[in-house]
């Protein structure tokens, strides 16, 4: 028990002191702290249930020192939220520190038995309780999973005679629409957006809006989808006002298109909404487009051509985040796993982190190019399933990690069963960069 002693040296306990006093006191306190304090008598469990108390822990525990939160922002949730994702991001944010990849929880889901998997993401805002499961191929099939116990599949979408060709998730959890799809039927191609209905109970995937296009959709914020296509052009379009923009950077003169498949050119593999910008990420290279004006999709559209353009080269996956939340103008992040063609090369392979810093106030462009290199990390040459890295906020990632081809079977003497058991070798790396979750960042 904290006491303190006056002039008259008589003893004060804690709950004699007034509550605006406890309440500052609180505010010194980590979240697990503010819990176990509010178990020791109504009094402070009534004063650790208070939204300042919260408010306080949040702004000074959680986005004072840099941890991951939801970009939502926190004048805007209820109490019990507040409350939930500040025990959540702190908790989170121990884990990282300690380097702890001990999972939560495992869980196993029957998806399916001969339609292969293509992607699995988690429904923002769900609190990591629901999935979706996206099915390509013959039977194409979309699936909601609720995980917050034993996985329970809630409702399927899959129109008959549908083939899915790209989609991308809302990044605004507060949006009508959920996902923007993809999908060619009958020889024709058109996108679908969908929204999931929640009723009584029941879950649904309900189509909102479908309209013909031969792009994929890459990326959706609210009521706007960036769509693209694999040589240059990329369309914004606000599916609920019908209004439109094109941007197109030049064709690469370099004769690559030559030595690639077209399926493969300059494919789009990010857009994102940055600050004042568009920046689009392709498979060779990024370019940063001025925001532009959206225009009623009757009239004639001008072509906006890129403020800055970039190169790594040929890559095998690229993934560009916002380094921190919360924050209008604040630096890109870009991590690339760097691509060869030689299979007899050692430690060619490597991941780069670079960095977009906002520009000054003088500057014609909203960030500055090129991009910074901030960290160069070797890694093993070898055979992958799944190329692609994964690049958070706040400098979290995650790769696939392959075995090296020296074990997988490149030198002999392997039997088959031994080099197909050394291929399959691959590791999961979850990983952080130099920052506020990094203990030596």
């Amino acid at each position: 028990m904290v006491q303190y002693c006056t002039s008259s040296n008589s003893r004060m306990n804690l709950t004699s002191i007034d509550d605006d006093v406890l309440i500052h006191m609180f505010s010194f306190l980590v979240p697990p702290d503010i819990l176990s304090l509010g178990k020791t008598c109504k009094r402070m469990r009534m004063l650790s249930s208070l939204r300042i108390v919260w408010a306080n822990a949040c702004s000074i525990h959680i986005l004072g020192r840099g941890y991951p939160f939801p970009c939502t922002s926190m004048e805007v949730l209820p109490t019990s939220s507040l409350e939930h994702r500040t025990r959540h991001a702190f908790h989170l944010a121990q884990k990282w520190l300690k380097g702890d990849c001990t999972p939560h929880r495992s869980y196993s889901i029957d998806a399916a038995t001969s339609t292969p998997v293509s992607d699995v993401r988690f429904l923002r805002d769900r609190h990591g309780k629901w999935l979706i499961s996206i099915f390509t191929g013959i039977w194409a099939v979309i699936t909601i999973w609720d995980v917050s116990a034993e996985p329970q599949k809630r409702c399927e979408w899959s129109p008959k005679g549908v083939l899915f060709n790209g989609f991308c998730l809302n990044s605004d959890p507060d949006s009508e629409a959920m996902i923007a799809l993809s999908i060619v039927q009958h020889g024709e191609h058109r996108v679908d957006v969908l929204s999931l209905v929640e009723s009584n109970g029941t879950v649904s995937l309900e189509a909102i809006f479908s309209f013909a296009s031969n792009l994929k959709p890459i990326a959706m914020r609210g009521d706007t989808i960036a769509l693209s296509n694999h040589i240059a052009r990329t369309v914004i379009y606000n599916w609920r006002e019908d209004t439109s923009a094109i941007l197109e950077h030049e064709q690469d003169e370099a004769g690559v298109w030559k030595v690639r498949p077209a399926s493969q050119a300059d494919r789009c593999i990010q857009v994102v909404f940055a600050h004042n910008s568009i920046l689009v990420v392709r498979a060779r290279s990024i370019h940063l487009f001025p925001k532009p004006v959206l225009r009623p999709t009757n009239e004639e559209h001008p072509i906006n051509a890129p403020l800055a353009r970039y190169s790594f080269g040929w890559v095998d996956s690229v993934s560009v985040t916002p380094a921190y939340a919360l924050t209008p103008s604040q630096p890109l992040s870009i991590l690339i796993r760097t691509e060869t063609d030689d299979p007899w090369s050692h430690g060619v392979k490597h991941l780069d982190l670079y960095t977009l810093e906002p520009a000054g106030a003088s500057s014609d462009i909203p960030y500055t190019f090129p991009p910074t290199l901030k960290n160069h990390m070797p890694s093993a040459l070898g055979p992958l399933r799944c190329t692609d890295v994964l690049l958070g906020p706040y400098q979290t990632a995650m790769w696939i990690q392959p075995h090296e081809y020296a074990a997988a079977g490149l030198v002999w003497p392997l039997s088959d069963d031994e080099l197909v058991r050394a291929a399959r070798r691959e590791t999961l790396v979850a990983a952080v960069f130099s920052g506020p979750l990094c203990v030596g960042g």
